[in-house]
């Protein structure tokens, strides 16, 4: 994250200007003016930063921002390979710019006893762990005061422990302290509860639908409802949510189909993020959603231990294949 400086304002969305680069962001989280130098994570204004501290920011990072543009623009002028193709249509829409995620994992109690993964609640060679209120403001305040992160995503399992009202707090205690833009992963909790913490000041969600085919999510998620969780994300969405969505690549069964549709369904899960409610200058926002799919690789204690993970391959056309499909998609990685 480097400062940028506010050069237009139409309502709640800011135009940031980077050495001349432009990109919106929402003003929700902080009050800001024309003219401040801001740090956006996510398309949201996440703080202000006095001119003199931005400006000495700047200025380090003015030489290595150009030089790094300079590379890329020596990128192969007629790709042929599907990655080059990929690397084009990325450097056009996406420039140099990217976002750095901190994940602070709370808890590892689990509910749940999903076939692929590590906590389930039938692992019990699993070292489970609660961190409280306090320990959670402490290690924020880690990543943010001496890391360096400005964006951070607080995941746990499905434990019930931690209520709506314990969450609300959590969130409402590091906005209180912190100019960070968190995320939550907490999977399937009821509407009201992501209300609450939208309201609190979160500002993305982190659910992932694992696979858009039925009869491969009915293996690896026995009883559970896959409308259900695509329901929770739309929603979701349709509160403002930033919505970060996909899916796990390589299990048992999965297709090269398959992989297709679930790069179309993550696509159409986080176009969501720009809300019908949100006003008529929602779509004119940088608030897309991100995509977030990895490889599958087994637990050793679960029942697909022996499951072998995607060839690196697979991933890497799955990542060209979603950039050529959906041009200005944040692609997590």
């Amino acid at each position: 994250a480097i400062p940028g400086k506010v050069v237009e304002l139409n309502g709640r969305i800011a135009t940031v200007d980077y050495y001349g680069e432009r990109k919106k962001a929402y003003t929700d989280l902080t009050e800001t003016a024309l003219g401040d130098y801001v740090y956006a994570q996510g398309g949201f204004i996440i703080q202000t930063v006095p001119e003199p501290e931005a400006r000495e920011i700047l200025a380090d990072w003015k030489e290595l921002f150009f030089r790094l543009q300079q590379t890329d623009k020596k990128l192969p002028n007629n790709p042929r390979t599907v990655y080059e193709r990929a690397n084009a249509v990325r450097q056009k829409h996406q420039g140099n710019s990217c976002c750095v995620h901190g994940i602070l994992e709370f808890s590892n109690y689990c509910g749940n006893n999903c076939l692929y993964c590590g906590i389930r609640k039938d692992n019990h060679s699993v070292t489970r762990y609660r961190m409280t209120q306090e320990e959670i403001l402490e290690s924020v305040g880690y990543a943010v005061d001496k890391l360096g992160f400005k964006a951070l995503v607080l995941q746990s399992g499905e434990d019930p422990y931690y209520d709506e009202d314990i969450l609300e707090g959590i969130v409402r205690g590091i906005r209180a302290r912190y100019p960070v833009l968190i995320f939550v992963s907490i999977g399937e909790r009821p509407l009201s509860t992501y209300r609450k913490l939208y309201q609190a000041g979160a500002r993305g969600a982190l659910i992932r639908f694992e696979t858009a085919n039925p009869a491969i999510y009915a293996k690896v998620k026995p009883g559970s409802d896959p409308a259900q969780r695509i329901k929770l994300i739309k929603d979701a969405g349709e509160l403002g949510y930033l919505i970060i969505t996909g899916f796990l690549v390589g299990l048992p069964g999965e297709t090269n189909r398959d992989i297709i549709r679930n790069i179309k369904l993550t696509g159409e899960l986080a176009g969501a993020a720009v809300s019908n409610k949100a006003g008529p200058d929602a779509a004119a926002s940088a608030k897309e959603g991100m995509f977030s799919f990895g490889p599958f690789i087994a637990h050793p204690r679960t029942p697909l231990a022996e499951t072998p993970p995607p060839q690196l391959s697979r991933m890497l056309n799955t990542i060209a294949h979603a950039r050529l499909m959906y041009p200005e998609a944040r692609i997590l990685v």
